[in-house]
């Protein structure tokens, strides 16, 4: 039977975290990351973790995400997950042509100007960062005065990636100083499975494929998100019915729906 989901490579990040709090791997085509995607959770103590790991309840899955452990259903799959703390400072630095290099080395641009003062910051840099230098699920935004050529940060992060160095003598500032220095991040990496998403292409394709054609949902009479969504489910109804009648045969079918 054929599903009418949207094509994994192009949903949300709010369907792509439902899925993995239910168990499921979402086998996503990097439309625009390089080589993974990077999600980050707010931890959540968790106890009885070995008990936990082995159960297939959505609602277990997702405590042991949040608590930074991988649940069994992942093992071995695209599926990793890390556990960040507030450990280490770095710093942003402005360069002479008036762009900023992240902590992680990557180049952020000028977003606006606050009087004297600019902001910098770069989606693109911060949806890739394997360290995060902020709680929020945003990007990172940055503000230099005019005269400042470093604005010093804390990270989230492991230990084993190389960050920029504040430079001798850097004065902190009070304002560095924040209350949630304590918190931790939980990172969730979904790594490239080309072999699958080749396997789900050759399986999935030839189905929505017929429903195009033999039920004419080339093009939709119904305007909306919602009554486009029924429009074509039920083409897809229409088509799961014919396919199961071909491969389970009337009379069995009718015995199956009455119980």
């Amino acid at each position: 039977m054929v599903e009418a989901v949207a094509d994994k490579g192009y949903e949300s990040r709010e369907d792509i975290i439902n899925c993995l709090m239910n168990g499921t791997v979402p086998n996503v085509g990097l439309k625009y990351d390089k080589n993974e995607r990077v999600y980050h959770l707010d931890y959540e103590a968790l106890e009885n973790a070995e008990e936990l790991k082995s159960s297939t309840k959505s609602e277990d899955i997702e405590k042991c995400l949040r608590g930074g452990v991988l649940p069994d259903c992942y093992e071995g799959t695209a599926v990793s997950v890390e556990m960040h703390e507030l450990s280490t400072i770095s710093c942003f630095i402005r360069n002479d042509d008036d762009t900023v290099t992240c902590p992680m080395g990557a180049t952020l641009t000028k977003l606006k100007t606050k009087g004297n003062s600019s902001v910098y910051g770069s989606n693109e840099a911060c949806r890739q960062c394997k360290n995060r230098c902020t709680s929020s699920s945003s990007f990172k935004t940055v503000l230099f005065g005019s005269d400042a050529t470093h604005v010093a940060v804390k990270m989230y992060g492991n230990p084993r990636y190389k960050v920029n160095k504040l430079p001798e003598g850097f004065v902190f500032h009070n304002s560095f100083y924040r209350k949630d220095w304590d918190k931790k991040k939980v990172v969730i990496r979904i790594r490239e499975d080309k072999a699958k998403q080749h396997e789900r292409m050759c399986t999935v394709e030839h189905p929505f494929g017929t429903i195009k054609w033999y039920h004419g949902a080339h093009y939709l009479l119904c305007r909306g998100k919602e009554k486009a969504t029924g429009e074509i489910g039920l083409s897809f109804l229409a088509y799961n019915l014919r396919r199961a009648i071909t491969l389970v045969g009337v009379p069995k079918l009718i015995v199956a729906t009455r119980g």
